[in-house]
């Protein structure tokens, strides 16, 4: 199976191709763009099929970052691997990006921390065994959350922290949020914003597919509202 990856959900541009037989990555392209995104999204696809020597009809799965990140670029991604399985008549999956994160670590018991600005940060805590102690399981959350940093520190304070690590742009928040609790803080293991594409390809090459399109992982409502002080009534 050859799954085309693709990431737009933070500054970085970035497609993939990976191989399951062998867990090969053939070729990766990652370009920090910022924004722009959909202007140069499809020509990064090409680069990256270029240089692993292969075309689209190679290509039997495609894996698009889902979110949490962007609002903008995770629809722009989603819709760009919507459009490519159909036309290649091929399915299409969504990556979880904090267990890209948890893919890329490598490690079974890992926390990980997304800035989210505002004061929050995307979250979701991942359990190779059980750790989670009494005082922090009934209020930990299931799979993917937002919470602000102060709010965080109080549900993870008693994750035990030889057995769990941090990664994300939001860990060291999160310990200075952890200290103000007097509260030992978690062994960083980096500070990433976003999962690298090998990490995000291998994940989706990875992820069932139940038949359905991908469905963005909004855990904040957009940005941006519509314009409503120029309505017209209806006739």
């Amino acid at each position: 199976m050859i799954t085309l990856g693709i990431d737009t959900s933070g500054n970085y541009c970035a497609a993939a191709l990976h191989r399951a037989e062998d867990d090969e990555i053939l070729a990766e392209i990652s370009e920090d763009i910022g924004r722009g995104h959909a202007e140069r999204l499809m020509d990064v696809i090409a680069s990256t099929l270029d240089a692993a020597q292969l075309d689209y009809d190679s290509v039997t799965r495609i894996a698009a970052s889902a979110g949490p990140g962007s609002f903008t670029g995770v629809r722009v991604g989603l819709a760009t691997a919507r459009g490519l399985a159909l036309g290649l008549s091929v399915p299409a999956v969504g990556v979880n990006t904090l267990a890209a994160h948890r893919r890329a670590a490598g490690y079974k018991n890992l926390l990980v921390v997304v800035d989210a600005r505002r004061g929050e940060a995307y979250c979701q805590v991942f359990e190779g065994s059980k750790f989670v102690s009494a005082n922090s399981s009934e209020s930990m959350p299931k799979g993917p959350f937002l919470a602000d940093y102060e709010a965080l520190a109080r549900i993870v304070r008693d994750l035990p922290r030889k057995s769990v690590s941090v990664c994300g742009s939001g860990s060291e928040q999160l310990n200075r949020a952890l200290e103000q609790l007097e509260s030992e803080p978690f062994s960083v293991l980096n500070n990433l914003a976003t999962p690298p594409i090998s990490a995000i390809v291998r994940e989706g090459a990875a992820v069932d597919h139940d038949g359905t399109s991908p469905e963005p992982i909004y855990l904040r409502a957009a940005d941006a509202k519509p314009q409503s002080g120029f309505e017209l009534e209806r006739q």
